[in-house]
Order: C-alpha cells, then sequence, then structure tokens
C-alpha cells in the first residue's frame, strides 16, 4: 500500500510516544523539575479519585494502582477513594471536576477526553479549565474478536470493510477518544469509508469486552491490558494493535498496524487533572506525591504487567504536553471530520 503524509501521532513525527518518551527522558535526566511553593498543603480530609469509565475499564484500573499503592508506601495520610462517572464519552467526569474549583481533595484520571470532548464540542472547556497534576502512562490499544470470529486477520478485516464498511460493527469506549480515533484513523488509512463504518460506544473497556462476548459488536478496540484475561481464556483474539512495535505475552504474534500495510502508529495516555485554581502549595504537594509513586518499583511493575509504557511528567511539563496533544489532536480530528470550529 502506497504510503501518505498522516497527521503528527499517525505516520508523522513526533509521535506521541516519540514525545512521551521525549519528557520521561528529560525527568530521568533531571531536567524537569516540580515547581517549588514556600508554602505548604496537604489533604485533610478523604480524596476522591474519579475514574472516567465504569468498573474494569483501564482508568478505573491504573485508579485501583494508584489507591493501593497510596496505602501501601504511606504517601498520602487520608484515605483514597475511587468514584465512577461513566458516561459521555468523559464528560460527566470532567463536569464533576468543573464545578470544583480549588479543591485539591478531588482528582481525575485524565485520558485524551479532557482534549477530544473540546475539539468535538461535547464539552465547553478545555483542559486550560483544570490544573494539570501528572502524566503517568502511554497505552496500546488493540483490535480484538471473540475467538470463534470468522475474521481471521487485519488483513482479512480491512478487505471486508473495504467491499461493505457496514459489514463489520465496532466496539468503543469513548467516541473522540484515542480508542475511537486509533480504529477510525488506522481504517481511513487501510481504504475504508469509514464514515459508514458502524460504531457503538459504551462505559469503559470492561463494558466492551462484555458487548463483544455477548455477540452485540463484531470487534472491539480496547487496552491491551482489558484483553489479557480473555485471551489467556481462550475467548478472544487480537488482531493488530496500535503502537510501534510487537508486544511480549500473549500479544507476541501480534502484528502491529505498519506490519500490515497501514501506517498508523498511535497509542492513548492517562494522567492526573485536578479542578482550577489550585494554590501552588496544592499543586506542589500532589506533583510531589505522583513523583514519588512513579519511581517506585511495584508502580513499575504494574506497567509492565499492564503492557503501558512508562512517561511519567510532573505538573508544568504536563500542561506543556497537553497544549501540545491539543493541537496534534484537532489536525487529526479535523481531518477525520469530527472537529467543531471553536
Amino acid at each position: 500500500m502506497q504510503k501518505t503524509t498522516m497527521p503528527h501521532g499517525i505516520a508523522g513525527a513526533p509521535s506521541r510516544l516519540v514525545k512521551a518518551a521525549f519528557v520521561a527522558a528529560l525527568w530521568s535526566a533531571g531536567a524537569l523539575t516540580p515547581a517549588l511553593s514556600q508554602e505548604t498543603w496537604k489533604p485533610t480530609r478523604p480524596v476522591t479519585l474519579i475514574a472516567p469509565n465504569a468498573p474494569g475499564g483501564t482508568s478505573d484500573r491504573t485508579g485501583r494502582d494508584i489507591q493501593r499503592l497510596f496505602q501501601k508506601y504511606r504517601l498520602v495520610d487520608v484515605p483514597i477513594n475511587i468514584v465512577n462517572r461513566p458516561g459521555g464519552g468523559g464528560t460527566i467526569a470532567l463536569n464533576q471536576l468543573n464545578s470544583s474549583p480549588g479543591d485539591a481533595h478531588l482528582l481525575l484520571m485524565m485520558t485524551s477526553a479532557v482534549i477530544s470532548n473540546h475539539i468535538v464540542a461535547l464539552t465547553t472547556y478545555g483542559h486550560n479549565d483544570f490544573t494539570p497534576v501528572a502524566l503517568l502512562l502511554a497505552d496500546n490499544y488493540g483490535v480484538n474478536v471473540r475467538a470463534g470470529s470468522t475474521i481471521q486477520s487485519a488483513r482479512d478485516m480491512l478487505d471486508r470493510l473495504r467491499k461493505n464498511p457496514e459489514a463489520l460493527s465496532f466496539g468503543v469506549s469513548s467516541v473522540g477518544g484515542t480508542n475511537h480515533t486509533s480504529l477510525v484513523a488506522a481504517l481511513k488509512k487501510g481504504g475504508v469509508d469509514f464514515k459508514r463504518v458502524k460504531l457503538a460506544s459504551f462505559s469503559g473497556g470492561g463494558q466492551i469486552s462484555l458487548q463483544l462476548l455477548g455477540g452485540h459488536v463484531d470487534a472491539i478496540n480496547t487496552g491491551l491490558s482489558n484483553m489479557v484475561d480473555h485471551l489467556q481464556q481462550g475467548k478472544m483474539r487480537t488482531l493488530v494493535i496500535t503502537g510501534p512495535r510487537r508486544m511480549g505475552g500473549p500479544f507476541a504474534d501480534v502484528p502491529t498496524w505498519k506490519e500490515v500495510g497501514v501506517d498508523v502508529v498511535l497509542m492513548g495516555w492517562r494522567g492526573i487533572l485536578a479542578p482550577k485554581n489550585l494554590t501552588p502549595a496544592q499543586t506542589a504537594y500532589w506533583d510531589g506525591v505522583f513523583r514519588k509513586l512513579s519511581q517506585t518499583d511495584e508502580w513499575k511493575a504494574d506497567l509492565q504487567s499492564n503492557y503501558w509504557e512508562n512517561i511519567y511528567a510532573g505538573a508544568a511539563d504536563t500542561r506543556r504536553w497537553l497544549d501540545a496533544e491539543y493541537l496534534e489532536l484537532k489536525q487529526l480530528l479535523t481531518e477525520l471530520g469530527m472537529a467543531k470550529s471553536q
């Protein structure tokens, strides 16, 4: 298939993964340091960490890993409560954050929805209306089918969709989010009339897995960590992944999109977002806590076991990352016909 130029983050450079590695490398070298504040602050009541999807999804599981390690290593002196706020592709969770300015006891598991929701006009506020705290990890996505599916490979899937874009239905967890855009970008680059493809949105990776197993959709695009148990139990097969290279374990034989002739590399990411109007002392506190979390051996092991990439960056650098991501994602969503005029 002939190669064409695509927006940054798909075929162009720097990609999201390249930028992530750059940020992480700078941090490791000591070039990125958290802002210092002469004031001090720490939470005085239980902290709520919002997961913008249903239990079992990637953000939910990441949040519960954070909760467990905060308690194990006593990184905070108060309880951490996980609250699930699925719906609207992350909009409901963002609404709660937006309604609590200055409250440093409320945090959100941040995904690309904080950017994409604004670009596609699902919300009237964007990432600059909040306080970035940390960038944590990059997530590789994969297209999955049931074990007994007649779809044998990614090439087989593309062949069917080129002939009839409505031949298969796909489940995603958020329209405009990376699990959606990575699928649509790959289908577009693969010669499919992507605007005719049947898509259904559900409230998280756990939910779309159930939809696939129940036969309600033909395929799903979701984080690799959501698939491991189903693959090992022989219930699903992964056809292709979105990252720049093959992964290990049950994904060792799964090709990348580029290997099947589709020039797409697109990974998701997760971080921590807080309400707007936090003080420098509040931001510095959470900056320090998540930096300590990122340095624990158990956190690093969790990332590896979930097939996540470590791209940790602190508050100031996360804001710069989001600024760059906004421009990149807006370019992609504009090309896909999803961006709304602001």
